[in-house]
């Protein structure tokens, strides 16, 4: 729990996977389970004039939804190889949750929305999205396209290609303007110390920068770099996506402006 408000409204922020977000929404005293959009703020709306259309829970059916009901459609998701030589299904699925993350803002909508994968022949997932969230999908480095799924319901899906939303993530690799590149999926005991020794093999660095959870004061998963050359940081950004440290494979991508919320969850409804 990291937030409550007991004056005017009534309510409480926490950090739950999301079987346990819809055992809450259960609870005859909870009106709504919301993913708190503004989770570094200390602004919330507690306002249970607003929980219909964004509740987590739907009350009707018993299931769980992120999207408006009718508004989302069932993707398969072609990966890249991730440039790890072992890895597990669990290290697969925080791979593919941190890549879902980059359109949904945090890990537990991904997880939520992500139910099938593919990962040691082919490498790629299902998952329900809107239109808008696949077309942005499409855009993230390592994902190769994104393609309506036919056979939804059914345990025979098509890794090995098809036309779909392309990908041009080896173009975008080569032709990057920055020095400045946005690394998820690390694990809680990654240090600076380590994460400057992993990428300095590349060039330079100017900046190594894990945030951390103002009220835990642990890291939350995420870190930004700078190196002193946009060619050091195009040849990380091709190398080390997909790498694993401590354990965790993490993916790394061009630093934006104003990146999304990320929330390093540790639930693992597919493994």
């Amino acid at each position: 729990m990291y937030n409550v408000s007991w004056e005017t409204h009534f309510g409480f922020c926490c950090e739950v996977d999301a079987e346990t977000s819809s055992e809450l929404a259960s609870l005859p005293e909870v009106l709504s389970v919301r993913p708190d959009r503004h989770i570094d703020s200390d602004i919330k709306d507690y306002r249970t004039e607003n929980y219909g259309g964004d509740s987590l829970f739907n009350f009707n059916d018993g299931t769980l939804r992120l999207f408006p009901e009718g508004s989302s459609k069932y993707w398969l998701v072609r990966v890249g190889k991730p440039s790890a030589e072992v890895v597990t299904k669990a290290q697969m699925v925080d791979y593919y949750v941190n890549i879902l993350s980059k359109v949904l803002g945090n890990e537990m909508d991904a997880q939520m929305c992500l139910y099938h994968m593919s990962w040691q022949n082919n490498f790629g997932f299902c998952c329900e999205l809107n239109d808008e969230c696949a077309r942005e999908l499409a855009a993230v480095p390592a994902v190769l396209s994104v393609l309506p799924d036919e056979n939804y319901g059914s345990e025979n899906k098509n890794y090995a290609g098809a036309d779909g939303l392309q990908n041009t993530s080896d173009q975008q690799t080569s032709n990057i303007k920055t020095k400045r590149l946005f690394v998820t999926g690390l694990s809680f005991y990654t240090s600076e110390k380590t994460l400057r020794a992993a990428f300095e093999g590349f060039g330079e660095l100017v900046e190594v920068k894990i945030i951390m959870d103002k009220i835990s004061k642990r890291s939350k998963g995420y870190a930004f770099l700078e190196y002193t050359t946009e060619e050091a940081a195009a040849a990380a950004l091709k190398e080390m996506n997909g790498k694993i440290i401590n354990g965790w494979m993490i993916v790394v991508d061009v630093a934006k402006t104003n990146p999304p919320k990320y929330s390093r969850g540790r639930s693992r409804p597919l493994a």
